[in-house]
C-alpha cells in the first residue's frame, strides 16, 4: 500500500477482510433458503480476494506507480520489488527531465533531478520556505552556470525527505535571489541512497 509499511498493510488487510466478514454474517443472517448461501459465497470470494490483492501487492504496485505517478506530477511512488527490496519511483516528465516533490526540514520543495550536479541546490525562495536565515547568508562560492559566472552560499538542511525515505544533515547550496527557478537534486543527496538506476522513463531510488 502507498504510504504503509509491512505491518501496517496486514493490518488494513485482516481489518478489511474482518469486515467484509462480518458484513456477510449480517447478510446471511437477514437471508433465507438458497439465497443465504449466494450471499455467504460472495462475501468469501471478496475476502479472499482482498487476501490474494495483498498477497501479490508487489507486482500490482508496480504495475499501477505509471498509473499514480500519471496523475500525480512529480508523485515518488514506493513499491516492494520482487526480490523484496524496497523501491522508489520517479517518472520521467514531459520535458525528459526527473521531477520530484521533497520535503526540505519539512517543507514542500518540487525537485529537478540533475545527476551532473554534484550538489543539491536550493533556490532563495526554498530555502527561505525552509527555515534557512538566508539573510545572514554569504554569497561567495562561484559556480558557472548557464547564464555565467553566479555566487552562492553554503548552508544545512536538518532533514530532507524523498517519499518515505528520511536524510539527516544535508549540504545544499543557496542560490542568490532570481538566479535559478527550480531547486536541484544534485549527487551529494542522491549518493545518499544504497544505489540507483535509469530504467527506461523511470528513475529507481533504492533506499
Amino acid at each position: 500500500m502507498f504510504g504503509l509499511d509491512d505491518h501496517d498493510s496486514a493490518r488494513f488487510v485482516y481489518l478489511g477482510a474482518l469486515l467484509v466478514l462480518l458484513l456477510g454474517s449480517l447478510a446471511f443472517g437477514r437471508s433465507r433458503g438458497g439465497a443465504s448461501f449466494r450471499y455467504l459465497g460472495i462475501w468469501l470470494l471478496i475476502a479472499v480476494g482482498l487476501v490474494a490483492v495483498y498477497a501479490y501487492r508487489a507486482p500490482i504496485l508496480r504495475f499501477a506507480a505509471p498509473v499514480m505517478q500519471e496523475l500525480v506530477p512529480a508523485r515518488v511512488v514506493e513499491i516492494t520489488s520482487p526480490e523484496g527490496a524496497r523501491e522508489l519511483l520517479v517518472a520521467r516528465a514531459g520535458d525528459g527531465h526527473f521531477h520530484l516533490d521533497g520535503k526540505a526540514n519539512d517543507a514542500s520543495v518540487r525537485f529537478l533531478v540533475d545527476t551532473g550536479a554534484s550538489t543539491t541546490a536550493l533556490t532563495f525562495e526554498d530555502a527561505a520556505r525552509s527555515g534557512i536565515d538566508v539573510d545572514t547568508l554569504a554569497f561567495n562560492r562561484p559556480v558557472q552556470t548557464a547564464n555565467g559566472t553566479t555566487f552562492y552560499a553554503g548552508a544545512r538542511l536538518s532533514t530532507l525527505a524523498i517519499g518515505p525515505y528520511r536524510i539527516s544533515d544535508v549540504p545544499v547550496a543557496v542560490m542568490p535571489n532570481g538566479a535559478m527557478d527550480t531547486s536541484l537534486l544534485g549527487m551529494s543527496t542522491i549518493d545518499r541512497f544504497s544505489s540507483w538506476r535509469i530504467e527506461g522513463d523511470q528513475m529507481v531510488l533504492v533506499p
